[in-house]
């Protein structure tokens, strides 16, 4: 089935056409002169030329140098590697509609990305996840849309907006750019042999099988690998990525906004095991991406401040990907490939002098000057997702008792958290920065505020609140004051989505996502000023974390240990049961 999927396949007209260049009687349509290539099978570099018919490479070698050719590009010594392919990344993290983000991360070299629109489908269930499908078919980058798997990602944890159920799931398999299923987080479920999970599982057996099993070990590991899943982008100790590669598991380095594993699991790559090692970006924000880079930013660090040999971390960046998902034509600059290029003047600092997607000079795509077209075109689901009704004043309250309490621990660079039972003496904690936290139904049922503590923000005074909180995306508040929790709540709802900070009962800083208040219509440049002034804000209620809103989020995600608040209440994820507050 995947040899049927986008980019695998020509049209016996195309494919003459490419033939007829590879063997020397066709003109070329693009030949890059004074080029070396990165050879990604023997680890060299060696001077060439490259051949393009139509959106295909037909040939590599000075040879091609005499062979007419319609149009000549002079690549001034630079070096020629594949386009970079995230292996996992879910874009709505991003804040970007997908045009938006094709037109930031393809100059950076992405020219292809595989997501799984879980976060939006699980606001608006199929209406989202067609919305994504339907961006894909008028992109340029290569935009895989795996089939969302967990929607809810823990049934029965929490409340969400959209069903997404398997016959649902079903209907996508055949489109071309579908390559499987997305990340299994129901990792308990594959384990013990649920036959609602099994159901999914098998439907999508012959297609890929993408994996989310952190800190999974052993036997079930075992387990959940015989399932037939095949990669895993939540590993966070070392010895557990070793063990997840020698069982034949996949590993997909991911290296996110606030999850950061590269300097962790990087060191484990070799020349014998890259193939079976990939990289991923999962929730990057646009901040970050405008400031620092995509994956070009990872390969980047991996030579730099690693110290893996070039060729391997280009690898990762691309053939390793595309030997992974079974994409054919994708992840080398070599005959039958598609042209998807990117030209490097400096390869160890990654500095891009241009990139080509499908034969093509980027900025002759003109992604930026087809954008609002093709937003418009996609149909975009825009529309008020906040059904919650404004809180009122006592919504929102804590009594604390002398006792002890369950605490979520939040853990810098990760999206894994403690689980720490901190004593009450009627006055204060014992531990310092010890702040509350509720999540707040947002669709319509208006269950009561479920409420926890949450240790390590650094917050002082006032409140941060989001309508980013996965993977269900009800409403988030970390505070110190009850009401300017309320406050910050109530914005949310009233303004369909978004981020705010709240300080002496004022917002003092908002960030509107209309799009399943999850995704901007804004450029990222306004994008990335907008979190500029939510940084400053939350530094004035005195919040310590680098990226406060997205290492919020996934405080809500009951899937990744070690305890979780969502709307229905504490979840602790290592028995997977419901915890009161107060121990």
């Amino acid at each position: 089935m995947i040899q049927s999927k986008s980019t695998q396949q020509l049209t016996r007209e195309e494919l003459k056409h490419v033939l007829s260049v590879a063997r020397g009687d066709g003109e070329i349509d693009i030949l890059i002169k004074n080029v070396k290539i990165m050879d990604l099978v023997n680890g060299e570099i060696n001077e060439s030329a490259i051949a393009i018919a139509g959106k295909t490479i037909a040939g590599t070698g000075l040879e091609y140098l005499d062979q007419k050719a319609k149009r000549v590009i002079d690549a001034n010594g630079d070096v020629a590697v594949p386009g970079f392919i995230d292996g996992h990344l879910h874009i709505e993290s991003s804040m970007m509609h997908p045009f938006e983000f094709e037109r930031l991360t393809l100059p950076l070299g992405t020219t292809t990305a595989i997501c799984d629109p879980h976060e939006i489908t699980n606001v608006i269930g199929d209406k989202g996840f067609s919305w994504f499908l339907r961006c894909s078919e008028l992109m340029k980058q290569n935009l895989f849309v795996q089939v969302s798997s967990c929607v809810p990602a823990l049934p029965g944890f929490e409340t969400n907006g959209g069903p997404f159920p398997l016959e649902k799931m079903k209907a996508y398999k055949n489109h071309p750019n579908v390559l499987g299923l997305a990340e299994m987080m129901n990792f308990p479920g594959v384990i013990n042999a649920f036959d609602d999970v099994l159901d999914k599982v098998e439907e999508f057996q012959e297609m890929n099988l993408d994996g989310h099993c952190p800190l999974v070990r052993g036997k079930d590991l075992n387990a959940y690998i015989a399932a037939g899943i095949q990669n895993c982008h939540e590993t966070i100790t070392r010895e557990e990525g070793k063990e997840k590669l020698s069982k034949g598991m996949a590993l997909i380095i991911r290296e996110g906004s606030v999850a950061k594993n590269l300097k962790t699991l990087a060191p484990l790559v070799t020349d014998f095991n890259s193939c079976q090692c990939l990289l991923c970006t999962d929730d990057r924000n646009p901040y970050e991406i405008f400031n620092e880079g995509h994956i070009n930013y990872l390969v980047k660090k991996m030579i730099n401040e690693i110290g893996i040999e070039p060729h391997v971390a280009y690898r990762l960046s691309s053939y390793s990907a595309a030997k992974h998902f079974g994409l054919k034509r994708l992840g080398l600059i070599a005959p039958g490939k598609q042209a998807d290029i990117v030209l490097l003047s400096d390869y160890k600092n990654v500095e891009i002098s241009d990139v080509l997607m499908k034969g093509l000079p980027v900025k002759e795509h003109k992604v930026e000057q087809s954008l609002s077209k093709n937003l418009e075109e996609s149909k975009p689901p825009i529309e008020n997702t906040m059904k919650r009704s404004p809180l009122g004043d006592k919504e929102i309250e804590f009594n604390f008792e002398q006792g002890t309490y369950n605490v979520i621990e939040i853990v810098k660079d990760e999206i894994i958290t403690n689980h720490l039972k901190v004593n009450y003496d009627g006055e204060k904690f014992e531990l310092d920065d010890i702040k509350k936290i509720c999540v707040i139904e947002r669709y319509g049922q208006n269950i009561k505020p479920a409420l926890g503590l949450v240790k390590g923000a650094g917050l002082s005074t006032g409140a941060i609140a989001s309508s980013v909180a996965h993977d269900s995306h009800n409403i988030i508040v970390i505070g110190e004051d009850e009401s300017d929790m309320t406050v910050a709540a109530n914005k949310l709802i009233e303004m369909g989505g978004g981020f705010c900070v709240v300080k002496d009962g004022k917002v003092i800083a908002s960030l509107a996502l209309p799009i399943a208040g999850l995704l901007s219509l804004e450029s990222a440049e306004v994008l990335t000023e907008g979190i500029i002034e939510l940084k400053k804000a939350c530094k004035e209620v005195n919040v310590h974390l680098n990226e406060p809103f997205i290492q919020m989020a996934f405080l809500a995600l009951p899937v990744i240990p070690s305890l979780k608040i969502t709307d229905k209440g504490l979840v602790d994820v290592t028995k997977f049961e419901f915890i009161d507050l107060k121990d």
